[in-house]
């Protein structure tokens, strides 16, 4: 009964917990320091750009952080290094045009348009909306690398979960070796079957198969290496863990509903360095910026494997190290 009880509890807390999480992250997304470009057409003053990304700045919340640019075509590059996520373009005509890019996150394209709709409101203009980067036919506003990583993210700390639930943790080298080579094989399996579903099937992201294939096998092979490492130090405490670490807090801070730049602090900081947020971050790189900025995803995953393996190494010399112990005094009475 008091097992029952207690395990009821730790439930409960950790359902809690998951309110607690996406309604906080979820309840009030409010922009902050979207970096955008200012252009100005020609035979508007010379400064006027400059002057604009000052009052844009300047506005409450500080909810753009605003430079200049040279022309369109500059915009253009900015967008597709992702060094900026928008760009406004002061028009000479009285009608401004307002740069999107709606493949870096819907969220945030929604958002400069509410911004912009009461600035031009406040000095009597009106805009226009142009998306530079748009999400693909088949990507209802950007959601589907979200859910695909969300999928291969379960996946692999599913399968190290029931690994410890089921078989128990590797007690020897060779039991560590089979486990992690099955994990190994899985995810690459994983990460085939759900990039072919999105390219081959779906026609989402067709083209990308190759590079999909290969973010997503890292995405569940780290996920289940580092739940598999925390099975063998922590024991069955592993699975809730996982459970806090990659779903309570990596799903909500992921940037798929609601990208970092309209996120709460805390969530935005986060998001990019657990699974759920790096194979989204990974997927969006590949399919629609050519791969610019797929190198922060791939330091997170080979963070994720190394603090994996370190775990099991750590597990096998406690066991070793206890192994010892109990050896030691036995020989010693021989």
């Amino acid at each position: 009964m008091r097992k029952m009880s207690l395990l009821a509890v730790a439930v409960l807390v950790l359902q809690l917990g998951f309110i607690l999480s996406y309604v906080s992250a979820f309840h009030q997304p409010t922009p902050h320091a979207i970096p955008i470009a200012v252009v100005t057409e020609a035979g508007l003053p010379d400064g006027l750009d400059q002057q604009t990304a000052d009052r844009l700045d300047a506005l409450a919340g500080t909810p753009l952080d605003a430079r200049t640019a040279v022309d369109t075509a500059e915009v253009r590059s900015l967008l597709r290094n992702r060094d900026i996520l928008g760009a406004y373009v002061v028009g000479a005509n009285g009608t401004d045009t307002l740069i999107t890019a709606s493949a870096a996150g819907s969220s945030v394209a929604s958002a400069l348009q509410s911004i912009f709709t009461e600035v031009d409101a406040a000095q009597g203009r009106q805009f226009v909306v142009r998306d530079e980067i748009p999400v693909g036919a088949h990507d209802n506003r950007g959601l589907t690398g979200f859910y695909l990583s969300v999928g291969w993210v379960v996946g692999g700390y599913l399968l190290a979960a029931a690994f410890g639930l089921l078989i128990e943790a590797p007690r020897s080298r060779l039991e560590t070796c089979m486990h992690v080579g099955i994990l190994a094989a899985y995810s690459l399996a994983s990460g085939a079957l759900g990039a072919f579903i999105t390219t081959g099937v779906l026609n989402t992201f067709a083209g990308h198969w190759f590079p999909l294939t290969l973010l997503g096998t890292g995405v569940v092979f780290a996920t289940g290496l580092l739940t598999m490492g925390l099975r063998a130090l922590i024991g069955i405490a592993a699975v809730p863990a996982a459970i806090v670490l990659f779903v309570v807090l990596g799903n909500p801070s992921a940037g798929g509903a609601f990208g970092t730049d309209v996120l709460p602090s805390f969530y935005a900081s986060i998001g990019r360095w657990i699974t759920p947020g790096i194979g989204t971050e990974g997927v969006r790189s590949i399919v629609y910026f050519s791969g610019t900025g797929v190198g922060q995803p791939a330091l997170g995953l080979a963070l994720y494997i190394s603090v994996g393996a370190l775990l099991l190494i750590a597990s096998a010399l406690r066991r070793r190290s206890a192994h010892t112990q109990v050896v030691a005094p036995a020989a010693s009475k021989v």
